[in-house]
């Protein structure tokens, strides 16, 4: 599940079992205590120019980064849900790669907030390209309990109206 350096691997296999951050391409770097830093290599399909990075994987990598940060704080099992993000893009991403680097601003109970900086990386060069707040909704680890009651939930009562 961690590493000795604290990486939670739980978190990024997770992740990387969606089909949309498999498609995007995201590689986790750093994953543990409230902290992530994720790369997208450059692609034309994240591009509408050569070399440059389109604003969708700029922004899907910014909420992965917050939300996977956020995840770290929870207890093992849990899982998050994207609530709300806001990404402010601040110049041309133009890059061989993109770094992403989110960290957890407010921990709690039902939601949690995480600011992430995205940077451009051009040979030596550096941009900070964008920046977002990340607002994701925090879920429990599911038990056995919750396992068998979410597979067989309660009748519903039919509405009289329903019959009309």
């Amino acid at each position: 599940m961690t590493t000795a350096n604290g990486f939670r691997h739980d978190i990024a296999d997770a992740v990387l079992a969606l089909p949309v951050a498999a498609a995007l391409g995201l590689i986790f770097d750093e994953l543990a205590d409230g902290r992530a830093v994720t790369r997208l290599a450059w692609r034309p399909e994240h591009s509408h120019t050569p070399g440059a990075f389109q604003a969708n994987p700029i922004a899907a990598l910014a909420d992965f980064t917050g939300v996977s940060a956020g995840v770290t704080l929870l207890p093992p099992g849990s899982a998050a849900a994207t609530v709300d993000y806001t990404a402010k893009f601040l110049t041309e991403a133009r890059g061989d790669y993109l770094i992403a680097s989110g960290r957890v601003l407010h921990p709690g109970s039902t939601l949690t907030v995480a600011a992430v900086d995205v940077y451009a990386h051009s040979g030596q060069a550096e941009t900070h390209c964008a920046t977002a707040l990340v607002t994701m909704r925090n879920l429990p680890a599911r038990t056995p309990a919750t396992r068998s009651r979410d597979a067989h939930p309660p009748e519903r009562r039919r509405s009289p109206h329903q019959d009309r």
